[in-house]
């Protein structure tokens, strides 16, 4: 019987789970879906490959919204099914859990709950500030007598936090993120080609603009709102950038904001030392030549931003 360290993360698109002894981690959707008797039917990136496609008989949850545990049953049980899915040689083991800082004593609760609940014999249960991981997963020295700051953009909500001496100086959690990027070009199609989509399709046009394709549109298919017929729209990608460009700006003035409320000393750090960026958000092409741009100080982008956080456990787990 094996003895191990659990690492989770509870994105509100991905969840994903890390040992302390393997390099590799479960990155799998965080979707649950049910039959109409309430049974299982799916989950993970099988549920997700039915969402918006299910027929009635058929619900498909996501039970984290804007960062927070927003279905508490639903997430027990989707976890509790990872667990025994693939850790279930594993057994009294402890379990870390990511959480964000600027949020209330009943949602971080509620975290703690789920993973003592979620997982058979646990033998103790630890909740680490989210920024301090993504910071490690960033290359950030977070014990270090220097102040950092991290602006963590992930699905729907953003987190800038300012770190110094292994702790959080400050920290504030914005409900916005990629998925409002996805919710904009929706609407934009809809406005200005007549072409209803799902989510799907919007996230399509989101990363081929991320990804810095050769191509200047991608094919998007819908429902035609004036004949209701399916239709194919050629979408150019860089409509992409005016609601990506706004979402930073709108960033910037709360680490404005964040800046003005701690000590000269730490401001001073930080405009030596630069801003570092991590979560999906920071894949976007112009992220940082942005930030630079209103601060005038360098910004920070390390590899695989999307996955800071749980690299940022790995490194955790290993101490």
């Amino acid at each position: 019987m094996k003895t191990a360290q659990l690492g989770i993360e509870l994105g509100t698109r991905h969840l994903r789970i890390c040992t302390r002894d393997k390099e590799e981690f479960l990155k799998i959707k965080n979707m649950i879906a049910f039959d109409e008797d309430a049974k299982l039917k799916a989950f993970g990136n099988e549920a997700f490959a039915m969402y918006e496609k299910q027929p009635y008989s058929i619900h498909v949850v996501k039970p984290m919204e804007h960062g927070v545990i927003s279905d508490y049953t639903n997430m027990r049980y989707l976890l509790g099914t990872v667990l025994d899915h693939y850790f279930k040689r594993i057994r009294k083991t402890g379990l870390m859990i990511a959480v964000p800082v600027d949020i209330t004593n009943v949602e971080k609760r509620a975290f703690e709950d789920l993973a003592w609940e979620s997982a058979s014999r646990v033998k103790d249960v630890t909740l680490v500030p989210k920024p301090i991981l993504a910071a490690i997963g960033s290359g950030i020295d977070v014990n270090a007598p220097c102040g950092n700051m991290i602006i963590d953009i992930g699905a729907s909500t953003t987190e800038i936090s300012v770190i110094s001496l292994g702790g959080i100086v400050t920290s504030r959690l914005l409900p916005y993120g990629g998925d409002q990027i996805d919710e904009w070009i929706r609407d934009y199609v809809k406005k200005n080609y007549k072409l209803a989509i799902g989510t799907r399709s919007a996230r399509h046009l989101k990363l081929a603009y991320a990804k810095i394709e050769d191509k200047e549109a991608a094919m998007i298919k819908g429902r035609d709102l004036v004949s209701g017929l399916p239709k194919q729209e050629k979408i150019p990608i860089q409509i992409v950038e005016e609601k990506a460009h706004s979402q930073v700006r709108d960033i910037c003035v709360q680490v404005k904001a964040v800046l003005e409320s701690i000590t000269p000393e730490l401001a001073s750090d930080i405009m030596n030392q630069g801003i570092y960026v991590s979560g999906g958000g920071a894949a976007f092409p112009k992220t940082a030549e942005w930030i630079k741009e209103e601060f005038k100080i360098p910004v920070h982008i390390a590899d695989r931003p999307e996955d800071h956080v749980i690299l940022g456990m790995q490194s955790y787990l290993k101490r």
